[in-house]
């Protein structure tokens, strides 16, 4: 008997496609966890570490399975506002 090499449909193949943000960020929009690095500028780990000292806002469950995490865009507005105030006031 002679062993076949196993072949995969070319949709298995595929790269995981990678969800767009949106360029604007709509105060009452919700934000998944992964959106987080595009809106607060670090990477995830870096992320994760800023909301665990709490110089990020904590991402909230949508859902009582918490598998839904993120952020409503108007909380992320609130922290890029603050991080504005803070550096024109740190640039005066």
């Amino acid at each position: 008997m002679t062993q076949q090499k196993a072949t995969r449909a070319p949709e298995a193949k595929e790269k995981r496609e990678r969800r767009s943000v949106p360029p604007v960020l709509c105060p009452d929009h919700f934000y998944r966890l992964a959106d987080g690095p595009h809106f607060f500028g670090y990477g995830p780990t870096v992320l994760a570490e800023k909301i665990e000292t709490g110089e990020v806002p904590r991402p909230i469950s949508l859902s009582n399975s918490g598998r839904a995490r993120g952020w409503f865009g108007r909380t992320i507005l609130a922290w890029q506002r603050s991080r504005e105030e803070a550096a024109a006031k740190q640039s005066a």
